[in-house]
């Protein structure tokens, strides 16, 4: 047998050691915990003293610019999170888990490991963006951009009316038909155009091509992650997950959080406020209810929180775009729960322009979801006013979510909830010992199979399968990657996949034994000539998880990143960790046989 590189031993105790170093960190003990944000409004010291008599915390860190609050249990942490919650505390604070890792590790960055949803519990969303309302806005945009065009060019029609999914036209038969088509689709190309004789008329049907209505799709998708990461920051939530899924999708998992209520309202939410000036008195309020239509010119009906009518100017003061920040807090005077709002320059100018002709008269502030309208609060402006005000008339809860809401901005599109999932803390924790449990039963298996079939060389095998899934371990905590039950799937798989080289190398050895050759050169011949049929499974294997990789998502994209790096590592150990210890029992040695 020939002399065995010694850089390739060398590299092989370079991976493992670095592999045992950035694994150490999973060994540490995880705590439920809450990171409290220490900032120029609050500090450490202040935050010890409000919740040092909480008697659930079992310790309390402090690190740099954060206090760190510690719990032996979940519902000890999910408690004092509502009271931080309620608190109104002028800060944020993030549900997160505490490991006390040595500061030698952290100067390294070796961390744990992130754990998923299934394993951590937590909260599921799957949500999908509104297809009628995407093409009704759409169609709105067209009627607007057609109308102007046949305005420009001066086309009359006899009659313009609008369906759910078209627009239809109605020309004279006289009218240049062709003409007003190819007008109209050179402006705004991607439009299907229909033309329709009846009788002296001719009727044109006007509707959006599925590439326009994909594209827009595509767009507010876009838009809506931006938004929905901006409020998933606001709920608190260490490591969330957002991702999209197809064409129409978005996943969101909250691990930590239980609150699915308050998470489902505030992602779906398209919420946005309108400011408007009141019309009329209240007799005029009650006439137009009784009436049914208002009885001011240049007025509509609303509804306060009551249930009391109001109308309200048609006009729009200013609405959620010109609103650039909120913030939840108390009102100074009565104490009672309040939401400030800075606006934009051109809100801001707005706002003066019209409190300042308008003092003694009343303004209304309309909260605004999808087709619901909702006057919250009803106020006489006492003087003029600009770029930050105060909104009341909401409880503790609302003022919160509110201003959560305006800080990141209304939905691009309307999303509909289609799928939630709650995982308890508990089921995650039986998770965990389900996956364990699964992972140690397959490698005691295994190796005992190994090690009775292939004896000393089994147990060589063996050492390389607990060195596979120490690199497994380190890859995924160095790149802080999320392990989920899916994952653990991939590991269970790989101890199975990753003796399979080891198999093929020593039933090689066996028959160049049988064949006459000495032991050495059978090893030598053995994992020489086992190399390509080991080399082309692998890389088959690797394809179809790199595919599952690339286009799988969720518990599918869990199982293929374990399992790529499962395959990679079980190719390193089987193939160049097991040669290094092969070499060490039997190089240069007079072997009259093989424990194989």
């Amino acid at each position: 047998m020939s002399s065995y590189p010694r850089w390739k031993y060398i590299l092989v105790i370079l991976v493992l050691l670095t592999s045992f170093i950035y694994s150490l960190p999973n060994l540490y003990s995880s705590y439920p915990a809450i990171e409290v944000s220490v900032n120029n409004q609050i500090s450490s010291n202040q935050i010890i003293k409000m919740i040092e008599d909480e008697n659930t915390i079992s310790d309390i860190v402090k690190q740099n610019s954060k206090v760190i609050l510690k719990f032996n249990d979940t519902k000890d942490q999910l408690k004092v999170y509502g009271k931080l919650r309620t608190a109104n505390i002028p800060t944020t604070f993030t549900l997160s888990n505490y490991v006390d890792i040595p500061s030698w590790l952290t100067s390294i960055n070796a961390y744990p490991m992130f754990l998923g949803l299934d394993l951590k519990g937590g909260v599921h969303f799957l949500l999908q963006v509104d297809k009628e309302n995407i093409n009704t806005n759409l169609l709105r945009e067209i009627e607007s951009d057609v109308k102007k065009i046949l305005i420009d060019n001066k086309y009359r029609y006899n009659a313009f009316s609008k369906t759910d999914s078209n627009l239809v036209i109605e020309f004279n038969s006289q009218k240049p038909i062709v003409k007003i088509i190819e007008t109209i689709n050179e402006s705004i190309p991607d439009l299907i155009i229909l033309k329709k004789t009846d009788g002296d008329n001719v009727k044109i049907e006007i509707k959006p091509a599925e590439s326009m209505i994909s594209n827009d799709i595509k767009s507010a998708l876009a838009k809506n992650l931006t938004i929905l990461r901006s409020r998933v920051d606001e709920l608190g939530v260490a490591q969330p997950i957002l991702q999209k899924q197809g064409k129409e999708r978005i996943i969101v998992q909250l691990p930590g959080l239980q609150d699915s209520t308050r998470a489902k309202g505030i992602l779906g939410s398209t919420a946005t406020l309108e400011f408007r000036l009141t019309k009329g008195t209240t007799e005029d309020w009650y006439n137009s209810k009784i009436s049914g239509t208002p009885t001011i010119n240049s007025s509509a009906m609303y509804q306060m929180r009551d249930g009391s009518p109001i109308l309200l100017s048609r006009k729009v003061i200013v609405g959620g775009s010109d609103i650039k920040g909120a913030n939840s807090g108390f009102d100074a005077s009565n104490n009672a729960p309040a939401v400030f709002v800075n606006l934009s320059d051109y809100g801001a100018s707005r706002m003066l322009e019209t409190t300042s002709k308008n003092i003694g008269t009343r303004m209304a502030v309309i909260f605004v979801e999808k087709d619901k309208k909702e006057v919250i609060n009803v106020a006489v402006i006492r003087e003029a006013f600009s770029k930050r005000f105060q909104i009341t008339g909401l409880d503790m809860s609302e003022a919160q979510d509110l201003a959560i809401l305006l800080r990141s901005g209304a939905l691009s599109a309307p999303m509909e909830i289609i799928e939630e999932r709650t995982v308890g803390p508990s089921l995650g924790k039986y998770n965990i010992l389900a996956g364990k449990n699964s992972m140690y039963f397959g490698l005691l298996l295994v190796g005992l199979f190994m090690l009775i079939y292939y004896r000393l060389f089994g147990l060589i095998a063996n050492i390389a399968l607990m060195a596979n899934i120490l690199i497994i371990v380190a890859v995924l905590s160095i790149f802080q990657a999320t392990l989920t039950l899916s994952g653990i799937a991939g590991i269970v798989l790989t101890v199975g996949m990753a003796v399979d080289a080891n198999v093929l190398i020593f039933e090689r050895i066996r028959e160049e034994i049988k064949n006459g050759n000495t032991p050495n050169a059978s090893i030598y011949s053995g994992y020489q000539k086992a190399f390509s049929t080991i080399s082309d499974a692998n890389i088959t294997t690797l394809i179809a998880a790199i595919a599952l990789l690339t286009i799988g998502t969720g518990a599918v994209k869990g199982f293929a990143i374990t399992l790529v790096i499962g395959i990679l590592s079980s190719m390193f150990t089987s193939i160049l960790g097991t040669r290094a210890l092969v070499s060490l029992i039997y190089e240069n040695k007079n072997n009259k046989g093989l424990s194989i």
